[in-house]
Parts: C-alpha cells; sequence; structure tokens
C-alpha cells in the first residue's frame, strides 16, 4: 500500500511533465484511417493525452465508444459490464472525450494505462439511432471502426506477447466500397468469392460511464 501510495505521488509530482495531444481520433465512417492497412494504431506514452471525436452537422452518425481486451476487439463484442467512453447521440454539435494515459489515476473511477499493454476502442453501434445499443458487430465489423492503442511502444517494435490469453492473431485490415454505415467490407486478406478460405476473427455520456471514465473527461 505504501508503495503504490509513493508511486501515486509521483505520479502525481509528475503530472505537469508535457505529454503530446495525440491527433484526435474523428468517429465517423469518412475518417479513412480506420481503413489503413494493418488497421487504426497508434503509439501514446504516458502522459499523452487522446481526443475521441464525434464530429456534428449533416450526414451525423450515432455510436456509442468502449473500451475492451483484445479477446472482445477481436470478436467485435462489447462485455456485459462495457466500459463505456463516449456516447455520439448530439447531431447538432460536435462533443469530444479526452483519455490521459497515466499508470495512476487520482480519480477512483478513472482508468490506470500500462507501459507495453495494448487497449481496444471499438463500436458495436451501427451507426443509425436504431443501432445505437447494440452490443456485438455493428461498424466494428463492417467498417473496421476500431483503434488499438500500444501504450509506451514505438512503430516497428516487436507487440507485447498475448495478453488475454487467446492466442489469436492481430485482426486483418479491411477494405470497404464507398462511405456509410452499411457500405460492404471484406477482409483484405481474405480469399475471392469463388474460392473457399478461412475467415479470420476480427478484431476487435457525449455521455461517460463517470465523468472522467478512463482518465479522461467530456467536452461538448
Amino acid at each position: 500500500m505504501a508503495g503504490r501510495a509513493a508511486a501515486l505521488l509521483l505520479a502525481l509530482l509528475g503530472a505537469g511533465a508535457a505529454g503530446l495531444s495525440l491527433e484526435p481520433v474523428v468517429w465517423h465512417t469518412g475518417n479513412r484511417r480506420f481503413l489503413e492497412a494493418g488497421g487504426y494504431v497508434l503509439y501514446p506514452q504516458i502522459g499523452d493525452r487522446l481526443d475521441l471525436v464525434c464530429p456534428g452537422g449533416a450526414g451525423y452518425e450515432y455510436y456509442k465508444l468502449y473500451l475492451v481486451g483484445g479477446a472482445q476487439a477481436r470478436r467485435c463484442q462489447v462485455p456485459p459490464a462495457p466500459t463505456l467512453l463516449l456516447t455520439c447521440d448530439r447531431p447538432q454539435r460536435d462533443v469530444r472525450f479526452t483519455i490521459k494515459f497515466q499508470e495512476f489515476s487520482p480519480n477512483l473511477w478513472g482508468h490506470e494505462f500500462r507501459r507495453q499493454h495494448d487497449y481496444y476502442i471499438i463500436t458495436t453501434s451501427d451507426g443509425t439511432p436504431e443501432g445505437l445499443e447494440n452490443r456485438q458487430g455493428g461498424a466494428c465489423l463492417t467498417r473496421a471502426m476500431r483503434v488499438t492503442l500500444r501504450v509506451g511502444q514505438r512503430p516497428g517494435a516487436e507487440p507485447p506477447p498475448d495478453q488475454d490469453g487467446t492466442g489469436l492473431p492481430p485482426p486483418p485490415p479491411r477494405r470497404c466500397h464507398g462511405n456509410g454505415p452499411g457500405a460492404p467490407c471484406r477482409d483484405v486478406t481474405a480469399a475471392p468469392a469463388n474460392q473457399s478460405a478461412a475467415r479470420p476473427l476480427l478484431l476487435g455520456e457525449g455521455h461517460v460511464g463517470g465523468e472522467g471514465g478512463a482518465g479522461g473527461h467530456v467536452t461538448p
């Protein structure tokens, strides 16, 4: 207990250290980064901040964003008691949620991130008001709308060992034809329709489950 208290004090004293403000993740099918080869991968370091943004206006898309583990991300499925980061259901304005990557959180409900670990943000909503509460599939499956957070790592470095016991490989990238929540997609590595091949598993209030639910806060 004393060791944790000392570590927390050091973390608080170092809170003023300059971390980076990473490029915001705009949660909309118009964001082509979701379709990048290898998926949407970020490399936050401890002390960095990341904004998740739901853009308002015409063509609004309705999503709930969850922080999940590797097994849920691969299956595009949220657990029974999920960690909700942000609800995109305010079409009249932009809403953003800020994640602060910290090893020790002074907030009782804040999340703590470990170096050399992977975390995942997914949505199982389908972009429509009717599909907002979906708990499986959704745009994670059809539009590859998920983000991998490789905390304390660098591009090109060997990824950490499997952390959830599934033994499954990282999810394949997906290629979609057209924009919008209903556009058809397929795995880039999938075989043509006339060939048989095993299809690989997929990766995986503004409201928050508590203010600063993931070591962050909502900005309307």
